[in-house]
């Protein structure tokens, strides 16, 4: 197997988990919102822990490769319930949901970074 579809299959099997995940989330979230979910605040500390571990131990790509499709199904959802209001008057709250996910995202690419950070300045 080369490195290309090994990737690959990374990329795969972290998107599978990341929307295995977020239904978690929105099945345990008030009304279906994903980031009113108990377990949320747990989600996001493992991830960005995750992005600091992985930035250390492993290159940036698979690093990368690993948390980015894991978190990008989250900030989709909550575009998705954006587009298709519901009938009981809480349309405003996809834009709380995606605003969320969406740093979610963006701080586990920072976590990777100082992951690389803490490898660098160890390193001999």
């Amino acid at each position: 197997m080369g490195r290309g579809r090994g990737r690959r299959l990374t990329v795969v099997i972290s998107l599978a988990c990341g929307v295995l995940v977020t239904w978690m989330l929105a099945a345990t979230g008030t009304d279906g919102d994903f980031f009113r979910s108990l377990l949320y605040p747990w989600t996001c500390a493992a991830v960005l822990l995750a992005g600091v571990i992985l930035g250390a131990a492993v290159p940036v790509r698979t690093a990368l490769a690993l948390l980015v499709p894991f978190s990008l199904p989250q900030p989709l959802l909550a575009l998705w319930q954006g587009m298709n209001p519901r009938p009981d008057g809480d349309s405003g709250l996809w834009a709380v949901g995606f605003t969320v996910s969406a740093l979610l995202l963006v701080f586990s690419v920072g976590c990777v970074a100082i992951g690389v950070c803490v490898r660098l300045m160890f390193r001999r």
